[in-house]
C-alpha cells in the first residue's frame, strides 16, 4: 500500500530538518543567484517607468515622431506593397496615425546643403514650444527655435541671421548616470540624450529673409565647388526630404504607431512604386523618448539570456548537492522501502522536499530583491531626481520609483521552480535499489 501524500508531505518537511546543511546550500544557491537579477528586474522596471515619467514630463505628456516615406536602394525586410503613385505614401501614413489616435501637426523639410538645415512650419512651432510671436523678427533674420539642452553642439554658435523665438525640448548629451561607481549606471547608461544632434530649427514663415539665407546657403556650395552655376540653379535641383511631425496623446499609442509599421502590421513597410522602393522610417522628434521602452525591453530580453544561465548554475549546484544528500539517505531510503513504500511514493517524497526548497529559495530570493532595491532607493533617489531634472530640462524635479513589477517576476519565479523536477531527474539513478545497496555496504 502506497503512502499517503500527507505523509509524504510530512516526510519531505522533515528531510529539510534532518539535512539543514545541504538544504541551506540548495537555498542560498538559488536565492543569491536570482534574488540579484530579481533585483535588476524590479529596478528596471521602476526606472523604466521614471525616466519616461521625465521625459514625458518635458514635452507635457506627449510624444512627437517624425515619420515618412525613404527612398531606398534594396528592401530591408518584411513584405513589400505595390502603389500607384507617390501620394498613396501619404494616405498610409495619415491612416496609420488615425488608427493610433495621433495627429499630423505640420511638416519638417531637411534640406542637405553644406550643414543639414530643417525647417518647420509655424504649427509645428506653436505645438512644441508654445506661443511664439513672429512679428518681432527683423526683416533680415531668420526665425528659429533653438534646443533648450546646453550640451547640444549648435547652443553656442554664432546666431548670425538667425533670430531665436523660442525653444524646444532636448536632453543633454551622453546618459544621466550618477557619479562614481553607482550600481544603478548598469541600467542608466543604457538611457541615451540626443543633446549633441539637436538643431536649431529654422520656422519657415515665407518670409523674404529665409530665402536670402538659402541662397546665401547656395552660394557658399557654389562657391566651394558645386556644378550649378547660379544659387537659384542649386536651389531648384536641391529637392528637400519631407517629413511628417506626428503627435500622439500618450507614449502608448506611440509605441503602437511604431510596432505596427515595424512588425508586419497594417501600415505598409516598404512600398514599390513603378520600379522605385520606399520604406518607412520613423524617429524621436525631440529628445529619445520613443526609443525610452525600447531599449528597456532590449536589456531585459539579456537579462532573460542571463536568467537561463542561472537556471543552468542552479540546476548543477542543486543537482550535485541532492545526489550527496541521496548517498547520505541511503539508510532511510532503504528504511522507506521496507515499511511499504514504492518507487513512485519515494520520488513524490524528495520532489516535493525540492519543491519546498525552492519555494523557500523564492521568499529568499524576494527578501534579497527588495533589500537591494530598498538600499539602492536611500542611496540614489535624491541625487537621481536632481540629475534627472538636469539632464531633461525640467523645471521641477521627478518622481523616482525604483520599483516596478513586470511579467519577468513570473518568469523568475517559474525558473526557480524548475529547479526541483530537472534536479530530481538528473539524480534518479541514486534511487535504484542498487545503488542504495552499494552505499548501504561502504557505509
Amino acid at each position: 500500500m502506497g503512502l499517503k501524500f500527507s505523509d509524504a508531505l510530512r516526510l519531505s518537511w522533515s528531510n529539510i530538518a534532518q539535512h539543514k546543511k545541504r538544504s541551506a546550500i540548495i537555498i542560498l544557491t538559488i536565492s543569491v543567484l536570482f534574488g540579484v537579477v530579481m533585483g535588476f528586474i524590479f529596478m528596471l522596471q521602476g526606472l523604466r517607468g521614471t525616466i519616461l515619467d521625465a521625459a514625458l514630463q518635458a514635452n507635457d505628456g506627449k510624444v512627437y515622431l517624425e515619420t515618412w516615406y525613404q527612398s531606398i536602394v534594396e528592401f530591408g525586410s518584411g513584405e513589400v506593397e505595390k502603389a500607384d503613385s507617390v501620394e498613396d505614401l501619404e494616405v498610409f501614413i495619415k491612416e496609420g496615425i488615425e488608427r493610433c489616435h495621433g495627429r499630423i501637426i505640420g511638416e519638417k523639410l531637411v534640406y542637405q546643403f553644406m550643414d543639414i538645415l530643417e525647417t518647420i512650419t509655424p504649427e509645428v512651432a506653436e505645438s512644441i514650444s508654445g506661443e511664439i510671436d513672429l512679428s518681432n523678427v527683423p526683416k533680415d533674420k531668420v526665425a528659429v527655435l533653438m534646443p533648450v539642452s546646453e550640451t547640444s553642439q549648435y547652443a553656442t554658435v554664432d546666431k548670425g541671421d538667425y533670430y531665436v523665438v523660442g525653444f524646444y525640448p532636448a536632453t543633454e548629451q551622453g546618459s544621466p548616470t550618477l557619479p562614481g561607481l553607482n550600481p544603478a549606471n548598469l541600467l542608466l547608461g543604457m538611457v541615451y540624450g540626443s543633446g549633441f544632434d539637436a538643431r536649431p530649427l529654422i520656422i519657415d514663415n515665407g518670409s523674404e529673409a529665409l530665402h536670402r539665407y538659402f541662397i546665401k546657403i547656395a552660394q557658399q556650395k557654389i562657391d566651394s565647388g558645386s556644378q550649378c552655376t547660379s544659387a537659384e540653379e542649386y536651389l531648384e535641383a536641391q529637392v528637400p526630404q519631407t517629413h511628417y511631425i506626428v503627435e500622439f496623446p500618450s507614449y502608448t499609442d506611440a509605441v503602437s504607431y511604431y510596432y505596427d509599421n515595424h512588425a508586419g502590421g497594417n501600415i505598409p513597410k516598404n512600398v514599390e512604386i513603378g520600379g522605385k522602393k520606399y520604406e518607412l522610417v520613423n524617429m524621436d522628434t525631440f529628445g529619445r523618448v520613443m526609443y525610452l521602452g525600447l531599449d528597456f525591453d532590449n536589456l531585459q530580453f539579456r537579462l532573460n539570456m542571463v536568467e537561463k544561465l542561472f537556471v543552468i548554475i542552479a540546476v548543477l549546484i542543486a543537482a550535485f548537492t541532492f545526489a550527496h544528500l541521496i548517498d547520505s539517505d541511503a539508510a532511510t531510503v532503504a528504511l522507506y522501502r521496507s515499511l511499504g513504500a514504492s518507487t513512485g511514493d519515494i520520488y513524490l517524497i524528495y520532489f516535493l522536499y525540492l519543491v519546498e526548497l525552492c519555494l523557500l529559495a523564492v521568499l529568499s530570493c524576494m527578501l534579497i530583491a527588495f533589500i537591494i532595491v530598498g538600499i539602492m532607493w536611500l542611496g540614489n533617489a535624491g541625487a537621481l531626481a536632481e540629475r534627472l531634472k538636469g539632464f531633461y530640462m525640467l523645471k521641477e524635479l521627478p518622481k523616482v520609483n525604483l520599483f516596478g513589477f513586470n511579467g519577468m517576476f513570473f518568469s523568475i519565479v517559474g525558473s526557480i521552480m524548475l529547479v526541483a523536477p530537472i534536479s530530481l531527474l538528473l539524480t534518479v539513478r541514486c534511487f535504484s535499489a542498487k545503488h542504495i545497496a552499494k552505499k548501504l555496504k561502504e557505509d
